[in-house]
């Protein structure tokens, strides 16, 4: 090798340093960058020079500017991000669910309305009938405060249900905006890279597209697989959503689940569902679909058996007055068809009711035995035909209304009727002298006959021996606070309540505990990841000595070089 040749091999380490140094830079500079990967030189040695018998190194080259990357732990790192992310939307569920429940606490909650509510009734019995009209006004309001915090306790509720149901098209868009970034970048670093052929890597493009996957990997459970012309492919549950330099689209449906329209996600181009296992929207989905739609399921049975339950034991009874007309709460789609299969909420069996007609001006009573035949033999009770045989007692008129009511009257102003001894459940499921209407938690409140009109406290039904005879109702209602149920597999009114209670307790630990050993495990993830691809300060200092004594040196090796060539020049 000749001076020249010696000088030319040292310019090429002083140009090989320089460009690790400007690596080392780049690095430092983006120490704070966030999702920055680290990047490194890839010093080679230059082609060997034979001389003779020997064999002569050229010096240094650079191979290639590639990143500092595990790539294993990169992927591990996504799924970990992913699975924190539903379990982090779930924990939030249960957390915002507790916060509504403490809120409610805070004012009176639920738990101490139904206690406030039993007792109230308790006092009824207390003192003599002809004395308690104002108790039983109490107990009636008592019994509205009940099913008001239950109405607002399920607003809330779905107020929350409502805003998840929001947030998946807000992570639809998101998806999208994220796939086409990715697309783009995918097309851009196989035009920087030549589809591998350069031998570097683009460094800052490959950056975005790695921050880019984990934002979609909290999203959603990706799936990633890179050519190695440098493009990564993303599949979601083996569906394509990015491949190469085309993207998929994703598009929210609107899909009934638990009885409920809410939002899903599907392919836009095949109508397919965007099923995920991780990520936030599923957590997104547990949340809304499973934790506070299994909460809000719960409290609608809740709702169902305080309503069915009490009111299969108030209509048994009769209050300080009869009824001179009154109109069942509950509609049936037809009025021909068995009471049974007519559409009712609740569903009565087979049995019978008494009806009771009071002359108030003689004090006489006569009871009517009106049976529900619903054994599926003989011609079954319908609410038309049970209308006929009401209609059919003297003194009391029964209609069918246009909203398939049952509308019942006294036909003179004499006399009035009140009910007992109902075996049927056919009273509590029409609506016909009961103390709650409705069905569910959003529209469960107290009978109008008991909210309105003249001195409705005295139709309150405490009496069992007659019309304004006694509390013995009232006893009853009182037991079903704590007793154990049939209906409800052994459970109270109360139990019931007490084990939702319970169960979003329960699940709020759970997920809490959950959720934090995947944050944990994540962290040890990207504890690992950054030791690999995140910069360190002391490391590239070390570097940057490194390549800048070699820098110093090879500058010392060319002022060498230069004076032996002084020297042939002065011979």
């Amino acid at each position: 090798m000749s001076l020249f040749g010696s000088i030319q091999m040292a310019g090429n380490t002083l140009q090989a340093m320089q460009i690790g140094l400007q690596v080392v830079g780049n690095n430092i500079a983006n120490a704070n960058t966030p999702g920055y990967i680290r990047e490194k030189a890839i010093f080679t040695p230059a082609p060997v020079q034979e001389l003779g018998s020997l064999t002569l190194g050229l010096g240094v080259e650079i191979a290639g500017i590639v990143q500092n990357i595990d790539k294993f732990t990169e992927n591990r790192l996504r799924d970990a991000a992913g699975d924190r992310a539903s379990a982090e939307a779930q924990e939030n569920a249960f957390r915002d669910l507790e916060v509504i429940l403490d809120s409610l606490s805070e004012e009176v909650s639920i738990g101490s309305r139904i206690t406030g509510f039993f007792n109230a009734i308790h006092d009824l019995t207390l003192t003599p009938d002809q004395d308690n009209a104002a108790i039983r006004d109490l107990a009636i309001k008592s019994g509205e405060l009940l099913t008001q915090s239950i109405n607002s306790l399920q607003r809330r509720v779905s107020v929350q249900f409502e805003d998840l149901d929001t947030r998946v098209t807000q992570v639809s868009d998101e998806i999208n905006t994220l796939a086409e970034e990715i697309r783009v970048l995918n097309l851009r670093i196989v035009t920087v890279e030549g589809g591998g052929a350069s031998g570097s890597d683009a460094g800052a493009l490959r950056s975005q597209r790695s921050t880019a996957l984990k934002q979609l990997s909290e999203l959603a459970d990706i799936t990633t697989i890179e050519t190695e012309a440098g493009v990564t492919n993303v599949t979601i549950n083996g569906e394509i959503l990015v491949f190469e330099a085309t993207r998929r689209e994703v598009e929210v449906r609107n899909n009934i689940v638990n009885d409920q329209q809410v939002a899903q996600l599907q392919f836009a181009d095949n109508g397919s569902d965007l099923i995920v296992g991780g990520g936030e929207l599923h957590g997104i989905y547990e949340a809304r679909d499973t934790i506070l739609g299994g909460f809000l399921g719960g409290l609608d049975d809740f709702a169902r058996a305080l309503t069915f339950e009490f009111n299969k034991v108030y209509s048994q009874g009769q209050g300080q007055v009869g009824f001179d007309t009154l109109t069942s709460t509950y509609q049936v789609d037809d009025p021909a068809a068995a009471l049974n299969a007519a559409g009712l909420d609740f569903t009565p069996q087979n049995g019978k009711f008494d009806l009771i007609v009071l002359n108030k001006n003689t004090g006489t009573e006569e009871t009517h035995t009106i049976t529900i035949d619903l054994n599926g033999t003989d011609a079954e009770t319908t609410l038309t035909s049970l209308a006929e045989v009401i209609d059919s007692i003297s003194s009391v008129s029964a209609v069918v209304s246009l909203d398939n009511e049952l509308v019942l009257s006294s036909e003179s102003s004499d006399t009035e009727f009140a009910f007992e001894k109902d075996t049927s459940g056919a009273l509590a499921a029409l609506g016909l002298n009961t103390f709650f209407s409705g069905s569910t938690a959003a529209n469960l409140g107290v009978n109008a006959v008991l909210t309105t009109g003249d001195a409705p406290g005295s139709k309150f039904a405490a009496s069992l021996a007659g019309i304004g005879e006694g509390t013995e109702n009232a006893l009853d209602l009182i037991n079903l606070q704590d007793a154990g149920l049939e209906d409800l597999d052994g459970n109270s009114i109360t139990g019931v309540f007490n084990q939702l209670i319970n169960e979003v307790t329960q699940g709020s630990t759970i997920s809490a505990s959950v959720a934090e050993g995947l944050r944990v495990f994540e962290g040890t993830l990207d504890a690992k990841a950054q030791s690999v691809s995140g910069v360190n300060l002391d490391e590239e200092a070390i570097d940057m000595i490194q390549l800048q004594r070699a820098y110093q040196a090879s500058a010392r090796y060319i002022q060498a070089l230069s004076e032996l060539l002084d020297v042939l020049v002065q011979l």
